[in-house]
Order: structure tokens, then C-alpha cells, then sequence
């Protein structure tokens, strides 16, 4: 998910393979705090540049596990204190940061990330496959 503010630069969480990719790094300025978003299955998270504007969350994963090309597991958007804007969640249902407000959380049955914020969002429920000969 995003994370949550700091009042000095941070770096983004390291990513785990086979399972997400690293955070983006956060800013603290004259503006306010900005984090970075996420990382989602497919890509990094948004680093900030500035205390501006927070980071969006990592870009998912298609599968067709439906017959349908579905985008699953994005990463959570940066939270930014003290006012818009927020870093927009990652394609594949992650949830957007809160501007001076919580995240919101990750879009169900897709494995999304929570936003960041003054609290996290919660993470989206992921689904279960199961394969089986015919």
C-alpha cells in the first residue's frame, strides 16, 4: 500500500519477488509531506519529487483467469498532508491516497493495495484459483 506520512524523506519499502515490487521514496518540504506510492505486482511505486504532489501507486498484472483480461494486484497511492493532491492507486485495484485523510482502500477481488494517508487504506481482496483437468 502507500505509505503514511513522515516529516523527513524516506525511502520505499524493498519489494519481495514473486510478490510486489519496492515503494516509492517520500518528501517532506515547505509544502507539506508527500509519500511515495506502493509498489504493485508489475511496477514500482511513484517516488516524489518534491512535497507537492504524493506518488502513484505500481501498475498490476493481467491474467485472463476468467477468459477476460483482468488487471490485479496495483499498488496503493502516496497520502500527502496537508492537501491535495494525492497520488492515484495503481492499475489493478489500488487504493488512492487521502490528502489530510485516510486511503481509501483497494478495489475487492482484485488484490489492490490500500492508499496512504493519515491511515491506510485496506488492502482489496485477492480471489482463488483453482485448475483441474477436464
Amino acid at each position: 500500500g502507500g505509505g503514511s506520512y513522515s516529516s523527513s524523506p524516506k525511502g520505499g519499502g524493498s519489494g519481495t519477488a514473486g510478490q510486489g515490487n519496492a515503494g516509492g521514496s517520500a518528501s517532506a518540504g515547505s509544502g507539506g509531506y508527500a509519500t511515495g506510492g506502493g509498489g504493485g505486482a508489475g511496477g514500482v511505486g511513484q517516488s516524489t519529487s518534491s512535497s507537492d504532489e504524493a506518488g502513484a501507486g505500481g501498475v498490476g498484472l493481467a491474467n485472463a483467469y476468467s477468459g477476460s483480461s483482468v488487471m490485479y494486484a496495483g499498488g496503493g497511492g502516496g497520502g500527502r498532508y496537508p492537501s491535495s493532491p494525492a497520488g492515484a492507486g495503481g492499475s489493478g485495484g489500488g487504493g488512492a491516497g487521502g490528502p489530510n485523510s485516510a486511503g481509501t482502500a483497494g478495489t475487492a477481488n482484485t488484490g489492490g493495495g490500500g492508499g496512504g494517508g493519515t491511515s491506510g487504506g485496506s488492502g482489496g481482496s485477492g480471489i482463488v484459483v483453482i485448475r483441474y483437468a477436464a
